[in-house]
C-alpha cells in the first residue's frame, strides 16, 4: 500500500503533484479509504481528473472505515481503531460505541495490562512522549511542530511536557519525528490554509537560495502575489504544512457572537461595516429592504 503521509486531507493535491507519486501510481488500480468516505469521494474524483488513463482504475471504500466496521463485526481486514470526529473519539471491534469520555480506573487497568503484554492484541498506538502503548486521544494534545493531534498517556500528561520550555519537541507526531522537524509551529507564520510557502525568509533577512530560484521563475505578478512568506528560525527544519485549530475565521466568529448585543457607542454614526458591536439601526434598515 502507499501511505501519503499527509498531515491533513488538503495536502493530497500537493502530494499527488509530485513526480514520485505519479510514478508509483502509473498503471495501478487504486483503492482509497478514509474515516467516513467523504474525503475519499473528493480525492478519488481529483485523482481521476489529474491522472486519467495513467491509472487502471480508481475505487473507494463506500462509507469509509466507519461503515466497514458496521458490516464486518469482527473487523475484517481492519486493525486498530478508527478515529472519528465526534464524542465517540475512536471506534473499534472491542468497543463499537466508541472510547469517548473520561478515562475510568478500569480503563487504566486495561491499558496497563496491554502495555505490559508488549502490544499484543489490537493495541497498535503509542504515547508520543514515553513510547508506552496508549490509544486514547485525551487532553486535546497536539504536535508541537505541526499541530496534528497526538496520543499522550495519563502519566506523561501529568508532567505537562508541552507546557515546559525546552521540552516541546518531546510532543511530536510520528511523521514529524520521521522527517526530523524541529521548528515549533508557533514560531512559524503560515497562511494559505497552513501550506508552506515557496519563499522562506529567515529572521536575519536572508532568503533561502532554492526558494529564491523558485520565486524567480514565477511567470506573472498574479502568481507572485499568491506566494506566502514564512519567517523561520535560522536553524532547524519546519513542517511543510500545519493543522490549524480555530484560526482566523473562527476567532472572528467568536468575537462577533460575544459583541452581538453590545450596542456600539457611535450608534448610527458608526461607518465601519465590519464593526463587532450591535447596530439596531442597520438591522431595521435591512429588514425594511427585504420586505
Amino acid at each position: 500500500y502507499i501511505d501519503p503521509k499527509m498531515r491533513k486531507s488538503t495536502d493530497f493535491k500537493q502530494w499527488l503533484a509530485t513526480p514520485e507519486t505519479q510514478q508509483k501510481l502509473q498503471k495501478k488500480t487504486v483503492l482509497m479509504y478514509c474515516t467516513g468516505g467523504i474525503r475519499c469521494e473528493r480525492a478519488s474524483a481529483y485523482l481521476k481528473s489529474q491522472m486519467g488513463d495513467q491509472v487502471e482504475g480508481v475505487y473507494q471504500l463506500k462509507g469509509g472505515i466507519e461503515r466497514y466496521l458496521k458490516e464486518f463485526k469482527d473487523g475484517g481486514f481492519w486493525r486498530g481503531k478508527n478515529f472519528v470526529f465526534d464524542k465517540r473519539e475512536a471506534v473499534g471491534v472491542e468497543n463499537p460505541e466508541g472510547d469517548g469520555g473520561v478515562i475510568r480506573k478500569q480503563d487504566k487497568k486495561k491499558q496497563k495490562q496491554k502495555s505490559l503484554k508488549g502490544g499484543e492484541g489490537d493495541l497498535l498506538a503509542k504515547c508520543c512522549v514515553c513510547g508506552d502503548f496508549w490509544d486514547r486521544y485525551v487532553g486535546k494534545k497536539k504536535c508541537s511542530t505541526c499541530g496534528v493531534p497526538v496520543l499522550m498517556c495519563d502519566k506523561c500528561m501529568s508532567l505537562k511536557p508541552d507546557k515546559r520550555p525546552g521540552m516541546e519537541l518531546k510532543v511530536r507526531c510520528p511523521l514529524c519525528v520521521e522527517e526530523n522537524i524541529t521548528v515549533l509551529a508557533k514560531e512559524v507564520e503560515f497562511t494559505n490554509n497552513g501550506i508552506r510557502s515557496k519563499v522562506v525568509t529567515s529572521k536575519s533577512g536572508n532568503v533561502d537560495e532554492a526558494s529564491k530560484d523558485q520565486g524567480a521563475n514565477q511567470k506573472n505578478d498574479e502568481m507572485v502575489e499568491n506566494v506566502t512568506k514564512i519567517s523561520v528560525p535560522q536553524s532547524g527544519k519546519a513542517a511543510d504544512s500545519v493543522l490549524k485549530w480555530g484560526g482566523g475565521h473562527a476567532n472572528k466568529k467568536k468575537q462577533l457572537k460575544k459583541m452581538k448585543r453590545r450596542i456600539c457607542q457611535f450608534g448610527a454614526e458608526c461607518i465601519r461595516k465590519d464593526c463587532f458591536f450591535f447596530h439596531p439601526q442597520r438591522e431595521t434598515n435591512s429588514g425594511e429592504a427585504e420586505t
